[in-house]
């Protein structure tokens, strides 16, 4: 019994000890890339309807932080990143009316109501990924702030900040 109590509490000390000594979840990778890529969940072509015009200027509100921080290259393909940033600015719900209209069949071409939708958390989001796996990998670092991208402040930005500032530090 004693055993098993060991071994089921050896977990969670070691976890509790990581965080009391001031572990840092970031790679090194992090701290040595050169270029990251901005997107967001519709992907990284801010000319796609499917990008909420929210996220759209906060990709560029994101893209002008990363040049004026200067620790990072913006690229503009994802294949040319080392990171990758996801973006969402929060909001409960938002719809962007459209129309679309189709090729459909060979018979009969389709016209149609065309609203791409958003539902998710109130607060903005700011997610970094490893550019080799980008976000179909799991994040490096991941936070969640009301108003987080908002300018000038972009508070987001200034917690990656601190974090890869932190892992730089870290022998």
């Amino acid at each position: 019994m004693r055993r098993r109590l060991c071994l089921l509490l050896l977990p969670i000390l070691s976890a509790v000890s990581a965080v009391a000594q001031g572990y840092d979840p970031l790679p090194k990778l992090v701290v040595h890339a050169r270029y990251v890529f901005v997107t967001t969940n519709a992907g990284g072509d801010l000319t796609n309807p499917s990008v909420m015009p929210d996220d759209r200027q906060a990709v560029v509100d994101v893209q002008n932080a990363i040049k004026k921080w200067g620790r990072y290259a913006v690229v503009y393909d994802a294949k040319d990143a080392d990171l990758v940033l996801l973006l969402r600015k929060g909001h409960t719900t938002e719809s962007q009316p459209g129309i679309r209209i189709g090729a459909g069949s060979t018979i009969k071409p389709t016209v149609g109501a065309n609203v791409p939708t958003d539902m998710g958390d109130s607060r903005d989001l700011l997610a970094l990924y490893d550019g080799a796996q980008g976000v179909d990998g799991a994040p490096l670092w991941r936070e969640l702030a009301t108003g987080g991208l908002d300018p000038p402040q972009m508070a987001l930005i200034g917690d990656l900040r601190a974090a890869v500032d932190k892992a730089a530090k870290v022998p």
